[in-house]
C-alpha cells in the first residue's frame, strides 16, 4: 500500500479551478521563477492533511482562492481533501471535506460542505494510511505522556520546506516548533517498524496485567495486615468477654483454632437470668407514697398532743391562781360582814369616788370560780386519756415509718443491683456482638487463600508480557532500523560526493540529526559546514528513511516534497533558469542531487515519489521528462486573470 499525491488543486471565489497535476511513483518537478507560487504547494498540501495553522504565504494566493485541495491515490483510489481558504491574516479554517472514491476534483468548489474536523480527518488520514492502534510510552522517570503514532507525526517525514531543507539544526519538518522533536523521536520506533503491529495490543495487556498484578498485592497485603491485627483483636476480646462474665476467668486458648472457639462460645446466644421482684407493693414510689403519708399522720398527732398538754397546762395554772385569790380573801376577814357601804373604805372609812363590790358580789364571784374550778377538775382527766390515746397513735406511726424507711432502702439497694446486673448483661451483649462481627470478618479473611495463586499466576503472565515488550529488545529493533537508514545514508552522501561523506554516517535519534562518526569523533550536522553538505544530508537522511519505509511497507506517504533544493547554489530570488549540470561547480551538485532523486525513484517505482518545487532547469532530457510544471512568463500558480477580477 503506498499514498501518494495525484494532483493539487485551488478554487477562485468565482468558483474557478486551477489544478496541478503528478505522475505517481516517478520524480515531479515544478519548476519556474521566483514569486510563482511553487513554495505554496508543500503549504497546501500541509495544510490540507489537517495542520491546524495555515503557512501559505499572505499576498495573492490567500486573497485570490477560496479552497485548497488535495487528490492522494490509495493503491488506485482517489481521495479527496478540500480546505477553506482562511482568508488574509486567518490562521485556519474549520471547513474541511474529505471524500473517498473520488473521479477527479469538481469542477467547482460548489460540493464542498464541511463533513469532517481537523481531528477527523487526521484520524481519516491515519486510516487511509493503515496505521494501527499503537502507544509509545516513555522510559520511565520522563514527564513525557504516552503517545500515539498517527498522520500528524507521518507527514513530518514527507515535506522539507524552504527553510528546513537547508537549516543544519533542523532535519525533520517543523523540527523546530514546540513538542514536535518529542513526537518525531517518540513516534520514529513505530514508523520504522521497531515497534509490531501487535505492541499495542500486547502493551494494553501488559498494563492491564500489571494494574491487576498491583491490585492483586494489595488485596493480599490488606488481607496479611488484617490477620495480624485480627490475632491482637482475638486475644483483646478474649480478655474483655472474661471480663464482662462471657467466659470464665481461667479460659485460656493455646492455638488460634482453640481461640475461634472459645470465642464462638463467647458469642452464642444465651439466655438472660434478670432478678425479679415478685412484690408490686415494694414499689419504690408506692413506698415513698406511704412514707409522705404517715410523716403527715405523724404531724397531725404530734400537734393534737400538744393541744392537749397547752389545755392541761392552762387549767392547772388558773385552779392554782382561783385557789391563792380565794385564800388571800379569806385570811383578812373581808367576807365575814356585809354591813359595810359599798362607797365607804372598810380599812380606814374615807369616802371612795368609785363604790366597790359588796361581799356579796364576791361572794358570788367565788361561787362561779368554784364551779369553774370543779368543772377543770372533771375535764383534767379526759385530757390525759387523749393524751395518751395520742401517745399511742404516735408510737405506733412511728413504728410504720420506721418500717417503710427500711423498706425504702432495701427497694434502693434492690434497684442498685438491678441496675448493675443489667448493665453488665447490656455490656455483654454489646461484647458479644463484636466477637461476633470479629468471627465473621476473621472468616473471610481466612477464606481468601487463593489470592496467592491468582498473585503468582498474574505475575507469570506479566513477565511474559515483559518479555514481548522488552525494551532493549525494541531499541535493538531501532537500532537496526536506524543501522540501515545510516547505512543508505552513506551510499547517498557519497552519491552527493558530500563532505564527510566517506565515513560512516547514522541518523541520530536523539538529538534528530546525521551524525558522521570520524577517526577524530562523532559529528553532527550542525557541526558540518556548507549549505550544499546541508541539503545533501538533508536528502539523503528522507531517502534512507523513504527506502525503509518502503522496505517494510510502513504506514507513511509515499511522497516526498522537497522546496528549493538548489537554493545553496542559487538563492530562490535568482532565476537562473537552464543549466547544463556540467558548466561549474554548483551545477554539478545540483546536477548530482536531481540525479539521484530520479534515479531513487526510478529504483522504487512505483511505490515511491519525489515532488520538487525549484527554479532551476536542467537540460538532461529525464529532467524535462520529470518537470511536470514549468512558471514562467506569467504562467503561475494563481492564474493572472483571478487577480484581475475584482
Amino acid at each position: 500500500m503506498t499514498l501518494q499525491l495525484r494532483a493539487i488543486a485551488i478554487y477562485s471565489h468565482a468558483g474557478e479551478r486551477r489544478e496541478v497535476s503528478f505522475d505517481l511513483g516517478r520524480l515531479n518537478i515544478v519548476t519556474g521563477a521566483s514569486k510563482t507560487g511553487k513554495s505554496a504547494l508543500l503549504d497546501i498540501v500541509d495544510y490540507c492533511w489537517g495542520r491546524s495553522e495555515c503557512t501559505i504565504p499572505e499576498g495573492e494566493i490567500r486573497r485570490a482562492v477560496s479552497w485548497f485541495s488535495i487528490l492522494l491515490d490509495r493503491d488506485g483510489e482517489n481521495i479527496l481533501v478540500a480546505r477553506r481558504n482562511p482568508g488574509p491574516a486567518g490562521k485556519a479554517s474549520d471547513e474541511i471535506y474529505f471524500e473517498r472514491g473520488v473521479e477527479w476534483f469538481p469542477d467547482t468548489p460548489e460540493p464542498f460542505a464541511k463533513n469532517v474536523t481537523a481531528d477527523g480527518l487526521r484520524t481519516q488520514l491515519s486510516i487511509v494510511l493503515g496505521i494501527a492502534e499503537n502507544k509509545y510510552v516513555p522510559e520511565a522517570g520522563s514527564t513525557r505522556a504516552p503517545l500515539e503514532a498517527s498522520s500528524s507525526q507521518a507527514v513530518f517525514f514527507c515535506l522539507q520546506a524552504q527553510d528546513e531543507i537547508a537549516n543544519r539544526r533542523l532535519l525533520f519538518h517543523r523540527q523546530g516548533e514546540q513538542f514536535i522533536p518529542a513526537a518525531i523521536k517518540d513516534t520514529l520506533p513505530y514508523f520504522v517498524g521497531a515497534m509490531g503491529e501487535d505492541h499495542y495490543l500486547q502493551r494494553m495487556r501488559y498494563d492491564e496485567a500489571r494494574a491487576r498484578v498491583r491490585k492483586l498485592e494489595r488485596e493480599f497485603a490488606e488481607a496479611k495486615a488484617l490477620a495480624n491485627e485480627a490475632s491482637g483483636t482475638a486475644q483483646a476480646l478474649l480478655q474483655e468477654a472474661k471480663r464482662v462474665g462471657l467466659l470464665p476467668p481461667e479460659a485460656f486458648a493455646e492455638t488460634p483454632a482453640e481461640l475461634r472457639a472459645l470465642l464462638a462460645g463467647a458469642a452464642a446466644p444465651r439466655e438472660l437470668a434478670y432478678a425479679r421482684n415478685d412484690d408490686p407493693a415494694a414499689d419504690l414510689t408506692d413506698l415513698e407514697n406511704r412514707r409522705r403519708r404517715l410523716r403527715g399522720e405523724m404531724q397531725d398527732v404530734r400537734e393534737e398532743i400538744a393541744d392537749v398538754q397547752r389545755l392541761e397546762r392552762e387549767a392547772s395554772e388558773f385552779q392554782i391562781e382561783a385557789r391563792e385569790q380565794e385564800a388571800r380573801l379569806a385570811s383578812i376577814g373581808l367576807l365575814a360582814d356585809d354591813a359595810g357601804d359599798a362607797e365607804t373604805c372598810p380599812l380606814c372609812d374615807s369616802h371612795l369616788p368609785t363604790p366597790i363590790p359588796s361581799v356579796d358580789d364576791v361572794r358570788r364571784s367565788l361561787t362561779a370560780l368554784e364551779g369553774q374550778l370543779q368543772s377543770v377538775r372533771r375535764d383534767n382527766p379526759r385530757l390525759q386519756a387523749r393524751q395518751a390515746e395520742l401517745e399511742a397513735r404516735r408510737n405506733a406511726l412511728d413504728e410504720q415509718l420506721k418500717v417503710v424507711q427500711a423498706d425504702i432502702l432495701a427497694r434502693i439497694s434492690e434497684n442498685e443491683r438491678l441496675r448493675i446486673e443489667q448493665d453488665q448483661f447490656t455490656e455483654q451483649a454489646r461484647t458479644a456482638g463484636r466477637i461476633g462481627y470479629y468471627l465473621e470478618n476473621a472468616r473471610t479473611v481466612t477464606s481468601d487463600e487463593g489470592l496467592k495463586l491468582a498473585i503468582a499466576r498474574a505475575r507469570a503472565e506479566l513477565a511474559e508480557l515483559e518479555q514481548l515488550l522488552d525494551q532493549e529488545a525494541l531499541e535493538e529493533r531501532l537500532t537496526t532500523a536506524l543501522g540501515l537508514v545510516g547505512r543508505d545514508i552513506t551510499k547517498y552522501a557519497r552519491a552527493l560526493d558530500l563532505e564527510h561523506g566517506e565515513n560512516t554516517l547514522r541518523l541520530d535519534r536523539k538529538n534528530l540529526t546525521v551524525v558522521a562518526d570520524t577517526i577524530d569523533g562523532p559529528l553532527a550536522l550542525p557541526q558540518i559546514g556548507s549549505g550544499e553538505n546541508w541539503v545533501g544530508y538533508h536528502v539523503a537522511a528522507h531517502l534512507a528513511l523513504h527506502g525503509l519505509f518502503r522496505a517494510r511497507k510502513r504506514p507513511v506517504p509515499a511522497f516526498l516534497m522537497l522546496d528549493q533544493p538548489s537554493q545553496v547554489h542559487y538563492p530562490p530570488d535568482r532565476d537562473v533558469g537552464e543549466i547544463d549540470g556540467k558548466s561549474d561547480e554548483d551545477q554539478a551538485a545540483v546536477a548530482r542531487l536531481y540525479r539521484l532523486l530520479f534515479d531513487y525513484c526510478d529504483e522504487h517505482h512505483p511505490d515511491m515519489q519525489i515532488i520538487v518545487m525549484d527554479h532551476v532547469e536542467l537540460l538532461q532530457d529525464w529532467f524535462r521528462d520529470s518537470t511536470v510544471q514549468r512558471w514562467r512568463d506569467n504562467i503561475k500558480l494563481v492564474p493572472v486573470s483571478w487577480l484581475r477580477a475584482p
